[in-house]
């Protein structure tokens, strides 16, 4: 009976919510919300020393996509490894997902924390509770978000959090959740190198 109540409310945060429809329609006037701290190719390549240089203090974590295939159970050693690595460091570790929170008592064991009962992504209400609650911070400045969506995890972005962006984990997901995660990609790589052109602009004009 928890496995499916906790299915059918898994399902419900995955589905269309007034956050993920406000925040897909709002990315192409608002590229702000598009900023990017950090973007890697996987997972285990997030610069932990970049991390603790810059002051980061915790570490909210995306799962399907970002740790391992959509729905997956089953994760990586390389990606235990790279969490335990965080820890070691003196971060604060904790996965907010849409999906499914029953799937990560390997990383409940290294001392991370699950979120749950809380709005789900992008909600800035879930974000802030995460951070408070689960991580035990209170300045969203010193969080980062890793995650593969820049609609769902980039809310972090709204909530004033860095967002780091890794490639998707391809797995059996949905059509329109692939559908309008590489439109919002696609957003944020015509904001980054807008971004970029324009930088390149100013420092020509400062040093002609």
């Amino acid at each position: 009976m928890t496995q499916t109540i906790n299915s059918t409310a898994s399902s419900e945060r995955e589905g269309l919510t007034w956050a993920k429809v406000s925040r897909i329609l709002s990315l192409p006037f608002q590229p702000s919300r598009l900023s990017t701290y950090i973007s890697v190719r996987k997972f285990e390549e997030v610069p932990l020393d970049t991390l603790s240089q810059d002051g980061i203090q915790g570490v909210l974590l995306d799962a399907d996509g970002t740790l391992g295939p959509h729905h997956t159970r089953s994760f990586e050693s390389s990606v235990l490894d790279h969490v335990q690595a965080m820890l070691r460091q003196g971060l604060k570790v904790a996965i907010y997902t849409n999906a499914a929170e029953d799937r990560f008592h390997n990383f409940e064991e290294l001392g991370v924390k699950i979120v749950n009962n809380v709005p789900p992504k992008p909600d800035r209400a879930g974000f802030e509770i995460a951070m408070k609650e689960f991580l035990g911070l209170s300045d969203p400045s010193k969080i980062c978000m890793i995650g593969d969506n820049y609609i769902t995890d980039g809310g972090a972005i709204d909530a004033g959090m860095r967002f780091i962006h890794v490639q998707p984990v391809r797995g059996n997901e949905p059509l329109i959740h692939a559908t309008t995660r590489s439109l919002a990609y696609l957003f944020a790589r015509i904001y980054k190198k807008k971004s970029a052109d324009h930088q390149q602009a100013l420092i020509k004009g400062f040093t002609s």
